[in-house]
């Protein structure tokens, strides 16, 4: 049956759920995407419609599985993403605060949209349960019916 399994690549991931429990663990995401050259991106990931996925814990011995419905925010390296944006690319950048329950978290965006969306609004309201808001080595990956609000900081 192991024929069956897809590759996978172990991440890191530090869980916080939308009731304050956290966890910090792995998740196993595609070695290779459907969508474009290399492993699947874990926002791509995290937005496909299955509700559950495994997580092992640092401390458990095995899997369970949790709701994806019920992530506030999953954390992972930067590196996870890597080649998410092709070099040379002109994408804009937005500084901003995202607000969800009690957490506030600030970093950037990259509003990878069409030329006529380009917009922090367009990205938010964009197709998909979660966004990343990149963080120097962390990427933040922030279930979007929990942000209350978005700040963005005009540059001066």
């Amino acid at each position: 049956m192991s024929e069956l399994r897809v590759p996978t690549l172990e991440v890191h991931a530090a869980v916080e759920c939308a009731d304050g429990r956290k966890f910090s663990g792995r998740v196993f995401i595609p070695a290779t995407s459907p969508r474009h050259p290399g492993a699947t991106r874990p926002e791509e990931w995290l937005n496909e419609p299955v509700p559950f996925f495994p997580f092992l814990s640092d401390d458990a011995e095995g899997p369970v599985l949790l709701n994806k419905r019920e992530i506030l925010v999953m954390s992972v390296p930067a590196a996870a993403d890597d080649g998410d944006i092709p070099e040379g690319s002109d994408s804009p950048v937005r500084r901003v605060a995202l607000e969800a329950e009690k957490r506030r978290l600030e970093g950037d965006l990259v509003i990878d949209m069409p030329r006529n969306q380009m917009r922090v609004l367009d990205y938010v309201n964009r197709a998909g349960a979660f966004i990343t808001l990149r963080d120097g080595d962390t990427h933040h990956l922030v279930q979007k019916e929990r942000i209350t609000r978005v700040i963005e900081f005009r540059e001066e």
